[in-house]
């Protein structure tokens, strides 16, 4: 009977003295940025970060933290000629599609927010995915 008894508490002495676990990212723990909706986006992320940021207001902006350098970004695309803001509609959607694919809930590789405005931003971690976007982004003359 004694042992009966002794085998539930060494198993909860087990559980309870197991090393803690590396933070994991799920729903009740999600990956943040700080760069997201900042002023200062390039600056605030991390390196090898990539963002893109679209909102209600036709803004698209991007910014990154790649090769050491730090850039950022700002298009309006209802006063974008044609084929710059194609250019720049076909590279968002490389990256979003090449972010969805990355994303996993247990990694902060990718990071998706969005701000009650509707104002959406995602940051990307792979820096070949954000060196797509960053390259396509100045490519666009100034002005557009």
């Amino acid at each position: 009977m004694k042992v009966l008894l002794a085998i539930p508490a060494l198993i909860l002495l087990a559980a309870c003295s197991q090393p803690e676990a590396a933070p994991v990212y799920d729903a009740d723990h999600l990956a943040s940025s700080d760069a997201c909706f900042a002023d200062d986006r390039a600056a605030l992320l991390e390196p090898g970060q990539t963002l893109i940021e679209r909102g209600p207001d036709g803004a698209v902006r991007i910014a990154h933290a790649l090769g050491g350098e730090r850039a950022s970004y700002e298009f309006f695309v209802s006063q974008m000629t044609d084929a710059p803001r194609q250019a720049l509609d076909a590279a968002a959607a490389d990256f979003y599609r090449a972010a969805g694919q990355q994303h996993d809930v247990t990694t902060d590789a990718v990071i998706y927010h969005r701000a009650t405005d509707g104002t959406f931003c995602a940051v990307v971690r792979d820096e070949a995915t954000g060196r797509a976007l960053v390259d396509a982004a100045a490519a666009i003359p100034a002005g557009e």
